[in-house]
C-alpha cells in the first residue's frame, strides 16, 4: 500500500492488515483510510498477500467512501508497479501521477463531495463542420481501417499510421474509435498539445456526443475530477487530453490512439520521468487492447521498431486526401541574404512572399521555436551577458513586459539599466524570439492583423482557444508561433508558412538535433493547405541531409540517411540510455557525487558481470546551474540495461531519467 504523503525516497510503500469484516470489500486499487503515525490518512492498495514481513502490521480502519469504486483499475495497479520499476520513480509518486489532485483531495471523515458539472468549451465548442467521408476513404486510408479493424478483432496489436499532412489520418482515427465503441469497450486518445484541443474536440464530439470526456491541466481540479469520474463510472467512454490523459480509468479499454506520435510532450520530465507512447505499449500488455500511432513524422525509435516487430505494422497514407499536393518548398539561403540581421530576422525573400500572400487576401504562420523579444542582454563593454542568478543560463528579454526572464526557473527582473558586472550603461540586446517576429511582422505588413501563439500569450485556457478561433475564422491574417503552430491544426486559409530560423534545432547538442530539424520542417509547413501553398526556410545550412530532404517531404530518405548515422555513433534505436543527474547546493558536492557514483556503477557492472554497458562521464550537466544547484551528469548505455535498473540511486540529490529526449 502507498499512503497520500511525502514519504521520502527510501519509504515507497507500507503493509497493513485487512479486518476480518473487511476481507470482501478491499481490493487492488481501493483507496482507504489509515493509520500513519498520529494521522489517519488516505491509502491505496496496491497488493494482497497472505504473509508479511512485519510481526504485527497496523490494521485499515475504513474505507475512503462506502459509494466508491477501487479508484485503479485492475490493470492500472500492475502498470503503477511497471512505471515505477521500469523509470526507477518511487512508487507513490507514480500513484498520485495516476490519480488527478481533485479525486486524491479527499478529506479523511468527511463524505465525497460530487465537484460540479461544467460544461467545459471542450465539450461544446462546434469549431468548423467536421467533414465526413465515411464510405469515402482513399484505398491507403480503407487499408488502413481494415488493418484496425483486423487488430480489434483480435485485441491485439500495434499500429504506425505514417501519413502525410494532409492525408486523413484523423477519419481513420474516428472509423477505429467507432469500431471500437460498437464492440463496448472503451477508448483513450492522446494528443500532444493542449491546444489542439478545440479542434479535436470539435470534431470529435459530433460523431461521439455525449461519449466524450476530456482531461488536461487547464481545467480546474473539479472540472477535472468531474471528468475522471464520468470515465470511471462508464458514462463516458472515450477520454481525450495530452500526455496524462494515459491514465484515465476507462474499463473494458480496447484502443490507444496517439496522435502526433512523434512529439517530445509526451515525455514527463519530472517525476515519475515516464513517456506516454511506452506507457500506452504496456497498457496494451496488460490490458489486451490495441495502440494506433500516428504521425506524419514518426520518431525513429517507433518507426525502426514497428517495421521488425512481429506483431506490429506500419500502414501507410503516401498523399493528402482528394489528391492535393503537399505545400511547395523552399530555402531562403540567409547566407546570402545581406538584408537579414538580428533586429531584422525576416529575410527579403519570406518578406516579400509574405507580402504576396497577405496581398491575395491569404493567411501567413511565421514559425520561430524561440520566445522572447531577445536571446539576451549583454554589456558592450565588458561583454557580459545578464544571467540567472539560478541557473547557468542568460536572462531573455521581453520587450512587452520589459523584463528579462528564465524559461527553466520563471526568475523574473526589470531590464537593469547598468550593466551588473561592471556597472556600465552600454546594454544591447542580442538575437530574436517570437516577440521580435512579431514586431518584424507588424512593421513589414502595417495593415494586417498580427497575432502571436506561444507560451507567454496562451498561458490560460481561454487564451488557447481564443488565439486558435481568431485564427480558424479568418479575423487574423499573421500568425506567429513557437511549435504549437505545427501540430495537427487544419487551417485551410493559410497559402505560406514561413521558417524564421531551421538552424536553431539543427545547432543543438544532442544526437536528435537532425531528426528534430526534419519534422519540425515538415509538420510546419504541413499547416498549409491550399493546393498553390508553399512554405519558405531560412537556413545558413540549406546542403545539410535534414533540410534537403524535409523540403522533398521525403521522410524514407531521411530515415535511411539518419539511421546510418545513429547506428555508425551506436545511438538510439541500436542502444538505450539511462541519464543520472547529481545536484547539489555546492558544485564540488555535486560532482563528487557523481564520480562517486559512476566509480560505484562502474565497479559493479564489472563484478556482475553484464555485459554491453557503457557508464559515460560524468561531465557538468548542459544546464549546469538549475534553480540554485550545480548538476553533474553521467550517461548509462547499453542495448539491454535491465540488469543495471537495482543500481541505480534512490537517495536524494539524484535524478533518474530512463530513455530521455
Amino acid at each position: 500500500m502507498v499512503v497520500d504523503r511525502r514519504t521520502g525516497p527510501s519509504l515507497t510503500s507500507f503493509t497493513y492488515r485487512v479486518p476480518p469484516e473487511m476481507e470482501s470489500l478491499i481490493v487492488e486499487g481501493a483507496r482507504v483510510v489509515v493509520p500513519f503515525g498520529k494521522q489517519s490518512v488516505t491509502g491505496y492498495v496496491l497488493g494482497l498477500t497472505d504473509t508479511s514481513d512485519h510481526p504485527e502490521p497496523r490494521a485499515i480502519e475504513a474505507l475512503a467512501g462506502d459509494d466508491e469504486p477501487s479508484l485503479l483499475l485492475p490493470y492500472q495497479v500492475e502498470l503503477a508497479h511497471w512505471i515505477s520499476t521500469y523509470y526507477a520513480a518511487p512508487l507513490p509518486e507514480v500513484v498520485r501521477a495516476m490519480i488527478p489532485p481533485g479525486i486524491r483531495s479527499i478529506k479523511v471523515g468527511s463524505k465525497r463531495r460530487r465537484g460540479p458539472r461544467v460544461e467545459s468549451r471542450d465539450r461544446t465548442l462546434s469549431g468548423k463542420q467536421r467533414a465526413s467521408r465515411s464510405g469515402q476513404f482513399t484505398t491507403a486510408q480503407q487499408a488502413a481501417v481494415e488493418a484496425m479493424r483486423e487488430a480489434l478483432q483480435a485485441r491485439q496489436g500495434r499500429l504506425l499510421l505514417h501519413g502525410v499532412t494532409g492525408s486523413g489520418k484523423t477519419e481513420v482515427y474516428l472509423e477505429a474509435i467507432e469500431d471500437c465503441l460498437a464492440t463496448g469497450r472503451g477508448v483513450i486518445v492522446l494528443i500532444p498539445e493542449i491546444a489542439l484541443t478545440p479542434q479535436t474536440i470539435s470534431r470529435f464530439a459530433e460523431r461521439f456526443a455525449g461519449r466524450i470526456a476530456v482531461l488536461h491541466s487547464l481545467l480546474t481540479p473539479s472540472e477535472k475530477a468531474f471528468e475522471w469520474r464520468r470515465l470511471r463510472s462508464g458514462e463516458a467512454t472515450v477520454a481525450i487530453g495530452p500526455r496524462a490523459a494515459i491514465f484515465a480509468p476507462v474499463a473494458n479499454l480496447g484502443l490507444i490512439v496517439v496522435d502526433e506520435e512523434h512529439s517530445s510532450t509526451y515525455k514527463q520530465l519530472r517525476v515519475p520521468r515516464y513517456n506516454a507512447v511506452d506507457v500506452a505499449h504496456r497498457i496494451a500488455e496488460l490490458s489486451g487492447c490495441v495502440v494506433l500511432l500516428g504521425s506524419a513524422t514518426p520518431s525513429l525509435t517507433t518507426y525502426y521498431s514497428h517495421g521488425r516487430a512481429a506483431d506490429a505494422r506500419i500502414l501507410e497514407l503516401p498523399e493528402r486526401y482528394g489528391g492535393a499536393p503537399l505545400p511547395s518548398m523552399e530555402v531562403a539561403d540567409m547566407r546570402q541574404d545581406d538584408s537579414w540581421s538580428f533586429s531584422r530576422p525576416i529575410g527579403q525573400k519570406l518578406a516579400e512572399a509574405a507580402r504576396q500572400e497577405l496581398e491575395r487576401g491569404g493567411q501567413v504562420i511565421l514559425y520561430l521555436n524561440r520566445r522572447g523579444l531577445a536571446w539576451y542582454a549583454r554589456c558592450r563593454k565588458c561583454g557580459e551577458a545578464v544571467g540567472c542568478p539560478n541557473c547557468s543560463v542568460s536572462l531573455v528579454y521581453h520587450g512587452a513586459t520589459n523584463e528579462l526572464s528564465c524559461h527553466y526557473c520563471g526568475h523574473a527582473e526589470p531590464m537593469p539599466r547598468r550593466c551588473p558586472n561592471c556597472e556600465a550603461r552600454d546594454l544591447r540586446t542580442v538575437g530574436f524570439g517570437t516577440e521580435r517576429i512579431e514586431a518584424e511582422a507588424r512593421r513589414l505588413f502595417p495593415a494586417a492583423r498580427v497575432l502571436r501563439l506561444d507560451r507567454d500569450t496562451a498561458s490560460t485556457r481561454d487564451s488557447y482557444y481564443g488565439i486558435w478561433d481568431s485564427f480558424g475564422r479568418g479575423e487574423v491574417d499573421v500568425l506567429v508561433g513557437t511549435s504549437m503552430v505545427a501540430k495537427g491544426w487544419d487551417l485551410p486559409g493559410v497559402g505560406l508558412v514561413g521558417v524564421v530560423d531551421a538552424d536553431q534545432a539543427l545547432n543543438y547538442p544532442d544526437f536528435r538535433a537532425a531528426e528534430d530539424t526534419f519534422a519540425s520542417l515538415v509538420q510546419v509547413a504541413g499547416r498549409a493547405r491550399r493546393s498553390d501553398a508553399r512554405a519558405i526556410v531560412q537556413t545558413m545550412n540549406p546542403h545539410h541531409y535534414a533540410v534537403r530532404l524535409a523540403l522533398r517531404h521525403d521522410y524514407h530518405e531521411f530515415v535511411s540517411e539518419e539511421l546510418a548515422v545513429r547506428e555508425a555513433l551506436d545511438f538510439p534505436p541500436f542502444t538505450r540510455l539511462i541519464d543520472v543527474t547529481a545536484s547539489a547546493a555546492e558544485d564540488p558536492t555535486a560532482r563528487r557525487m557523481a564520480e562517486s557514483y559512476a566509480a560505484m556503477l562502474r565497479d559493479t557492472v564489472a563484478m556482475q558481470g553484464i555485459p554491453g554497458v557503457l557508464v559515460l562521464g560524468p561531465s557538468q550537466a548542459f544546464i549546469h546551474r538549475l534553480r540554485g544547484e550545480y548538476r553533474w551528469s553521467l550517461t548509462i548505455k547499453g542495448v539491454e540495461l535491465a540488469a543495471v535498473k537495482p543500481f541505480l540511486p534512490d537517495g536524494r540529490g539524484f535524478l533518474v531519467d530512463v530513455d530521455p529526449l
